[in-house]
């Protein structure tokens, strides 16, 4: 506005003030834009350096209450306790891990905070920097209560260890502290062969008490928790130890001197005898040449120190007796002290030598059978390196297992001939360096021959192994994706094949709720579209990773991505012309439904005036004339309804141009209603017809109105459905009611009583009786024993005083029934007499009135 007004020169000469207020205030509105950007700015730091703070705050918090629980001294007093700890020390490093995204999401947003120019950086920094440094501290105090935790466990299995090895001694002190040392050479023997199994049984255990104390040792230089005690138990340890063994040597040495106690002495002259003869054979030069000849050697050896041992304790048992009879003072003691010198002697000598050829045999078989199992060792060897040599790796999955097996077979194969072959051969080995044979630079050049090729085969075997896993792992990823493939595009094809079946199924309803149900269920369907989508875009990435492989078609399905893809665009066109031929069906069906309501409005209105029309005619009210004018009334009014049954079959003929069939709004139909309506007309007449007959039976035949009103109303009791007819079974049960005497037959049985009846009423057994058959034989039936106007002359007669030409009231009511007499009474003219044509007072003249009921 201003610039407006200096360029239209209205200021009077003050364009410079009003330019320069125009400056003024440009100047102050962009210092006003750039303050509020700045605040904006200021505004969105300070919310984001609260957020930063809070999450300073927890992970403070969380760190306080974590370096509290890594700080504690606790390391259990025991080996369960210890054990508690680490399993609770375990939760909490895994709490330590899962704070590790916190702490750097805490760090970023930190140096967001810092590279943004945040006002207090600096604090931001030392806040980073301080939690940083607590969290790597309480890792380092993590690691190192671990570290605590696994010295001290190590240390309470330590203890236990110790406390089963002491207690294992404390057990065998009771053998060895036993004063039992037999009473006879049986038991001593007996005895020291128990002990014997017993020392045994002490030099296989002494390497378990040895790991104990090693473990001990290790501790005590590695260990910072509890050395003075390990010391302390150790050496208890050891002290008790060594005492079993003193304990066990003391009581060995005692059972010996039991033994050599309980020999008896032998004859001095066969023992050296037996000497002489012995060394004669000691000191033959052959040692043998092969392992046969030094097997034989040394079996003979073997039987000849089983005598020596035999002949040098019987040797012993005679030095004791001749000493026993030494201290007898018999009269020879001079004779035997010398001769068991000599016997010693003897005996002493014949051992060493039997020594010395028993080393020098064992020598030498110890040296062939090493040279023997080494080659047999190589041969073996040699026979496995062919297979570990071998390109064969597999062609699929099933190969490559087949020949894992036999890896896994062969490396079995290893492990045992290791233990039976290597481990033999080398223990050999050693035992003849060690015993300083003679041939060990031979011995050393076999073994590390041997030794050199079994670790080649080793190698070998593992690089084998190896591969064939390696080829194994790729063949099996393939092998589950293919069948992964297999099974989801099948279901993915069984889906379509169901969805494409109820989707080209012709949509053809009979009810708006039917299409409705199937627009909802193609609803449904729709909404689950996007679980299918995503089975078909899962397919699409198995597809992808199959063919990643470079690898031939599916050997497991015929179905490929390619044939999946086409399907699903099929299904989609399929979708929308279900959904036009639904819409389409949905108007259709609207409009059948408004033609069904209209014709069950009419049909339903008609079939009840129908029902009520029928009900009136059949209810027989009043005399027989107004009956007769009534049902002639109703009569007219259905011949004047015969254009709403037009108007029902006009509605109905378009329903079944439309092919709608049924109609749930009615049970009613055209046809129906059309026989209804004229079997109504038809009701009309025939009961017209017998009200008439009826009329006319009281008139002429003499029955009386209520009798025929009678027979009517028994009529329509059995007639429920008010159809003008009754069957055979309902005629029956309404003469029985009527009084006839019907008698109760079995089914199938003949009924000629019955039979004689019908055949009068329904003589061609159409299985009906109308009302017009019925009661033209209840009239015949009450009218069938007047056969002629005599025979009623007569009957009058017979019931007058003196067979007279006329009949008083009286007579007739004392003689018929009430209806009957007044019935004869309203119709007979007075008597007068022939003679005197006068007449007589109260008399009726009969025979006039017998004349016109037959005229």
């Amino acid at each position: 506005m201003g610039q407006n007004l200096i360029d239209r020169k209205k200021c009077s000469g003050s364009e410079d003030a009003v330019q320069n207020r125009l400056e003024s205030i440009a100047e102050q509105w962009e210092l006003l834009t750039q303050k509020t950007s700045e605040k904006s700015m200021k505004l969105k730091e300070a919310n984001r350096q609260r957020t930063f703070i809070a999450a300073v705050k927890d992970l403070d918090f969380w760190l306080g209450e974590v370096e509290s629980i890594l700080t504690t001294d606790e390391v259990g007093k025991d080996l369960a306790s210890v054990q508690n700890l680490m399993k609770k020390h375990q939760l909490v490093e895994a709490d330590i891990i899962a704070h590790e995204d916190r702490i750097k999401d805490m760090n970023e947003q930190a140096d967001s905070l810092v590279d943004s120019g945040q006002f207090d950086s600096a604090d931001i920094q030392n806040k980073r920097d301080n939690i940083s440094k607590r969290y790597r501290h309480i890792q380092d105090l993590a690691a190192h209560r671990q570290a605590l935790l696994n010295e001290a466990n190590t240390l309470h299995q330590f203890f236990r260890d110790i406390a089963d090895e002491e207690s294992w001694i404390k057990e065998k002190k009771l053998l060895v502290t036993s004063d039992d040392y037999g009473r006879d050479l049986t038991g001593v023997q007996n005895l020291r062969k128990k002990h014997k199994r017993f020392e045994s049984e002490l030099g296989s255990h002494e390497p378990a008490i040895q790991q104990v104390q090693e473990a001990g040792a290790q501790l005590i230089d590695s260990s910072h928790l509890g050395g003075e005690e390990i010391e302390q138990r150790l050496k208890q340890l050891t002290d008790v130890w060594e005492e079993l063994k003193g304990m066990a040597q003391s009581r060995g040495k005692k059972l010996e001197e039991s033994i050599t106690y309980q020999q008896f002495l032998a004859k001095i002259e066969e023992e050296e005898a037996w000497i002489s003869e012995k060394q004669q054979l000691l000191t033959v030069p052959d040692l043998g040449d092969n392992m046969a000849a030094v097997q034989g050697l040394l079996k003979k050896h073997d039987a000849f120190e089983t005598d020596i041992s035999v002949h040098g304790d019987r040797c012993t048992d005679i030095c004791e007796a001749g000493q026993q009879l030494i201290d007898e003072r018999n009269h020879h003691a001079d004779s035997i002290a010398q001769r068991c010198e000599q016997l010693r002697n003897k005996m002493y000598n014949l051992g060493e030598l039997a020594n010395v050829r028993k080393t020098n045999l064992l020598d030498n078989s110890a040296y062939l059978q090493f040279m023997w199992k080494a080659d047999v060792v190589e041969s073996w060897i040699a026979d496995k390196e062919a297979h570990v040599r071998s390109d064969e790796f597999g062609r699929d999955l099933s190969s490559v297992q087949t020949l894992l097996t036999k890896q896994e077979t062969f490396d079995i194969g290893l492990r045992a001939f290791e233990t039976e072959g290597i481990q033999n051969i080398s223990a050999l080995k050693e035992q003849l360096i060690s015993g300083n044979h003679v041939q060990a630079g031979a011995i050393n050049k076999k073994f590390s021959e041997v030794i050199a090729r079994w670790n080649r085969l080793l190698s070998d075997s593992a690089g084998r192994e190896q591969r064939l896993l390696e080829v194994q792992n790729q063949f099996r990823q393939i092998e589950e994706l293919y069948l992964t493939f297999a099974k989801k595009a099948s279901a993915f094809n069984s889906w379509f094949e169901n969805a494409e079946e109820d989707m080209t199924d012709p949509v053809r309803c009979n009810s708006i709720e039917e299409i409705r149900s199937l627009r909802e269920a193609h609803a449904q369907f729709q909404a689950s579209l996007a679980s299918a989508n995503a089975d078909f875009e899962s397919l699409a990435q198995l597809d992808k990773q199959i063919k990643s492989f470079n690898v031939g078609p599916n050997p497991y399905t015929w179905f490929t991505m390619e044939a999946l893809a086409d399907t699903w665009k099929n299904l989609q066109s399929i979708i929308k012309q279900r959904d036009s031929e639904l819409a389409q069906e949905e108007v259709r069906q609207e409009e059948n439904d408004k033609l069904r309501k209209e014709f069950a409005k009419h049909a339903n209105a008609f079939y009840q005036w129908l029902t009520e029309t029928r009900a009136q005619m059949m209810e027989g009210s009043g005399t027989l004339e107004e009956q007769l004018a009534a049902v002639g009334i109703k009569a007219h009014e259905v011949a004047g309804r015969a254009s709403d049954l037009r108007k029902i079959e006009d509605l109905g003929a378009i329903l079944e141009e439309k092919l709608i069939l049924d109609n749930r709004y009615t049970e009613h139909s055209t046809v129906g209603l059309a026989q209804q309506w004229d079997q109504l007309n038809q009701l009309g007449m025939r009961i017209r017809h017998n009200l008439e007959q009826q009329i006319q039976a009281r008139n002429q035949s003499g029955v009386s109105e209520d009798a025929l009103k009678e027979f009517s109303m028994m009529f329509r009791h059995f007639d429920k459905d008010k159809t003008g007819k009754l069957d055979l079974n309902a005629f029956k049960s309404c003469l029985r009611a009527l009084g006839y005497d019907l008698p109760m037959v079995e089914e199938g049985e003949p009924e000629p009583e019955f039979e004689s009846i019908l055949n009068v009423v329904d003589p061609n057994r159409d299985g009906f009786v109308t009302l017009q058959e019925y009661m033209a034989f209840m009239i015949s039936k009450e009218t069938e024993n007047v056969q002629s106007s005599e025979e009623i002359e007569n009957a009058f007669r017979a019931i007058t005083a003196q067979e007279r030409d006329y009949v008083t009231q009286e007579e007739l009511h004392s003689n018929l029934s009430k209806e009957m007499a007044d019935y004869c009474i309203a119709r007979m003219k007075p008597y007068e007499d022939p003679r005197t044509g006068q007449g007589i007072t109260g008399a009726l003249d009969y025979m006039e009135f017998t004349r016109t009921l037959f005229s």
